[in-house]
């Protein structure tokens, strides 16, 4: 479908193409809804393309003492085959105690791209900024700006996949909440290594951890540089690496663009004073060309929904299930509120636990429901369901949620 007019009305929208984003256009568009998605960067795949973010997590059974299974059927498996199959892997990767799968976010984004563009009932509409919301008494208005014109639309279901609880935001204080930014979760710069040669085992890690930690001590490299770390590719000689930045931490907030700034700048710094140190010092680099950069922050914790019901650590930790799960989690609690890694809390058993309908839904809003990390759930769990794997579970989620209302 193309958009022809600015202002239209439609069964559901979408704001945000993302993971969560994706699964929920797909999803409510092959229920036979005129769906619109619209998303601010040119790209979809959101953390996994726009900040070169390249594990698919949270797609699989937590029980890694058996053969993995796919956890959450529909978008989530759909999307992790298409990649398997592009990448020729024929498994994920089992590490230490979790699956996971190496995606590239070129790949993805060329995935989303593909799925989408199959949907009749999809429009897609990129390049938009969210610059209102407002209840009408059998739906919502949207207003956007795309190209400089503003447009505004008309819609039965919204879906806010945003990771920033945006519609939240333009309503009411009292319907969103976030972490005090000392315990928010860090931010990642993450940039693409293309030739870099050699075997990356545990033990080239350990000497490549004491290399950068040399490079530190002797001014060759920002203080920043210790939160980087190395994974391979799914294609040979190419690496991705993630440098977790303290983001001036009682300071840091998602929320205010030139924090998100000062992230990116200080991100790209110390990649590229990795990247000169590196060619310098190591040889498996020594023929890499200039990092692939992304573009934006990986942005890991932001402000969320108070839904119905609230998901906790704790409710994640002892496996709990509920008669109205819409989706359910695998991953561990990552937790990440220093940039020295992330602090790892496993469930008590090796089970999922289940994710409430509550938790994308609040009564005082009808018709708005939210996926992603937008979801009801507190610090703790959010470290678990914020993963994309998950996210695109409880993208689709809402859109059949949502496909309900509107029928």
């Amino acid at each position: 479908m193309t958009l022809k007019e600015n202002m239209q009305t439609w069964d559901v929208i979408i704001a945000g193409g993302g993971s969560a984003g994706l699964a929920a256009a797909l999803t409510a568009a092959r229920g036979g809804a005129r769906t619109l998605l619209i998303e601010r960067q040119s790209r979809l795949g959101g953390m996994g393309t726009n900040a070169l973010v390249h594990t698919f997590c949270g797609m699989y059974h937590p029980d890694t003492s058996r053969p993995w299974a796919w956890l959450n059927p529909g978008v989530s498996q759909e999307v992790g085959e298409h990649m398997m199959e592009r990448t020729r892997q024929t498994a994920p990767d089992l590490m230490g105690r979790v699956y996971v799968l190496r995606q590239h976010p070129s790949l993805f984004a060329s995935i989303a791209n593909d799925l989408s563009a199959a949907e009749s009932k999809l429009t897609r509409l990129s390049g938009a900024e969210w610059c209102g919301l407002k209840l009408l008494n059998c739906g919502w208005q949207v207003e956007l700006i795309s190209a400089g014109i503003r447009q505004t639309h008309e819609t039965k279901a919204l879906i806010d996949t945003t990771g920033d609880a945006t519609g939240a935001r333009w309503l009411s204080r009292d319907l969103w909440l976030q972490a005090d930014s000392a315990r928010l979760y860090r931010p990642a710069y993450i940039c693409g290594l293309p030739r870099v040669i050699g075997t990356h085992d545990e033990s080239w890690r350990f000497a490549l951890g004491a290399l950068i930690v040399r490079g530190i001590r002797e001014k060759a490299l920002p203080e920043s540089a210790i939160g980087a770390a190395f994974r391979d590719s799914p294609f040979a000689e190419e690496m991705f690496m993630t440098i977790d930045l303290e983001a001036g931490q009682a300071q840091w907030d998602p929320l205010d663009p030139a924090k998100r700034a000062e992230v990116e700048i200080t991100g790209c710094h110390t990649a590229m004073r990795m990247w000169t140190y590196l060619r310098k010092q190591h040889s498996d680099f020594k023929n890499c060309p200039p990092p692939i950069l992304p573009a934006q922050a990986g942005i890991r914790e932001s402000a969320r929904y108070i839904g119905d019901f609230t998901l906790t650590g704790k409710s994640l930790a002892t496996c709990q299930r509920y008669e109205d799960d819409v989706a359910l989690a695998g991953w561990p609690m990552e937790m990440r509120e220093n940039a020295r890694g992330p602090k790892l809390r496993f469930f008590d058993r090796p089970e999922p636990a289940g994710i409430p309908a509550g938790c994308l839904k609040n009564a005082r809003t009808p018709g708005l429901l939210f996926a992603g990390r937008c979801i009801s759930a507190d610090h703790e769990a959010l470290a678990s369901v914020r993963v994309m794997g998950t996210c695109m579970a409880t993208g689709q989620a809402a859109a059949i949620m949502a496909l309900k209302s509107v029928s």
